[in-house]
């Protein structure tokens, strides 16, 4: 079974600090191949906790260097690796990561292959196909990312601003996974909030959307009741994650009885 497995759904400053929502990314599932995003704090933790086996993991993939994303990142290639004795899998992140304040140690770049992204990469991963279409409007370098496998297709746009490309970018998918952090726009906040993300699904038609790396504002909105607003104002069904939610990506003749 294909799917991804939320380790955390929690975004923004206040919520990840008091873990009013966990913060540890999600786990992808894909064919034969596991793929942990942006493993934020106690990533290392949900994943044992819902019994997840970190030596399973085939990569790493960071979308920028925020702490929120990357916290547990060096915990987790040792995870994967057994502590460095048994190096393997790749981890894919842009190159601020790596290069000025890294936050990825020195010590545990030798336990994988890496991967330094920039906008139009593509690459593979047994069988999975992953392309990093275009960076996004962040403080930070940024890049969204697309998972292509059994000729289905998975975007994640992580932390960005509203940009008109954005939704171009991630055309002809599947399956959205977005970060929404704010309710209300704000210039000096680079993330989307709830009527940029409803721009983008509508403008992007996935076949399923779904709405996590919740900030303050989202939470006391209720993600659930705002995901039910954008799926009847949009006609595409949109579902708002909580912490350890397993979504199937195998396909299924109707929505209705998705989890």
């Amino acid at each position: 079974m294909s799917s991804v497995t939320f380790l955390g759904t929690g975004g923004g400053r206040m919520v990840v600090l008091n873990q009013l929502r966990k913060s540890g990314g999600f786990w992808l599932k894909l064919g034969e191949a596991n793929i942990l995003q942006d493993p934020g704090p106690g990533s290392l933790v949900m994943v044992h906790r819902l019994k997840l086996v970190p030596k399973d993991l085939d990569a790493i993939v960071l979308s920028h260097r925020h702490i929120d994303h990357s916290n547990d990142v060096n915990v987790m290639i040792e995870s994967m690796t057994g502590g460095g004795f048994q190096p393997h899998g790749r981890l894919i992140v842009p190159s601020d990561c790596l290069n000025s304040d890294p936050v990825v140690l020195e010590y545990v770049r030798p336990f994988v292959e890496i991967i330094e992204i920039n906008e139009g990469l593509k690459t593979t991963l047994n069988d999975i196909e992953i392309e990093f279409p275009i960076r996004t409007m962040h403080p930070v370098e940024t890049y969204g990312v697309i998972y292509q496998w059994n000729s289905k297709r998975l975007g994640y746009i992580p932390d960005t601003e509203y940009f008109p490309k954005l939704s171009g970018a991630y055309k002809n998918i599947d399956y959205l996974i977005i970060n929404v952090v704010r309710m209300k726009n704000d210039m000096s906040i680079r993330h989307l909030n709830i009527t940029s993300a409803k721009k983008l699904i509508n403008d992007i038609k996935p076949k399923l959307a779904i709405l996590t790396h919740f900030g303050l504002q989202v939470l006391k909105a209720s993600p659930e009741f705002q995901a039910k607003i954008i799926t009847e104002e949009t006609g595409i069904t949109v579902m708002a994650a909580f912490d350890g939610m397993i979504q199937d990506l195998d396909d299924r003749e109707s929505l209705e009885n998705w989890v």
